[in-house]
């Protein structure tokens, strides 16, 4: 569910002030295991990462998770990324690799549009708001 009514955080170096680009939605996504494509739901995106939530499967800190393909309401976009916490049963934190400029600038302007929306939207598909 996305936390609206929460404060911003903030970052920055140099005295620079920047809302932390980060969303707490529901995408679908879809992963490579050791045991073959594991089909996920990304519970938290940010351009430099994502929390993956799986019950079942859950990679060892360090793993380098191949084909990560994420459902974004502006299509579907295929990442990797190396683990960097684990929770066994809930999911995993994936910080991606080897993201280039323009995929990174995409994520940016999606994460900040979803942020300004302020419409209560899961993966694209409508929730009431009173859930």
């Amino acid at each position: 569910m996305p936390r609206l009514w929460r404060r911003p955080l903030w970052w920055g170096r140099h005295g620079r002030r920047q809302k932390r680009q980060r969303i707490e939605r529901q995408f679908d996504c879809t992963w490579l295991s050791t045991w073959g494509e594991e089909k996920s739901r990304i519970s938290s995106l940010s351009p430099t990462g994502c929390y993956i939530d799986s019950r079942f499967t859950t990679p060892a800190e360090g793993t380098v998770v191949q084909d990560i393909t994420i459902t974004l309401p502006t299509g579907s976009l295929t990442l990797q990324g190396t683990v960097l916490d684990t929770m066994r049963g809930v999911g995993f934190a994936v910080r991606f690799t080897d993201i280039d400029k323009d995929t990174r600038n995409s994520l940016s302007v999606l994460i900040r549009d979803l942020q300004t929306m302020g419409e209560d939207r899961i993966g694209g598909c409508f929730t009431p708001a009173g859930r």
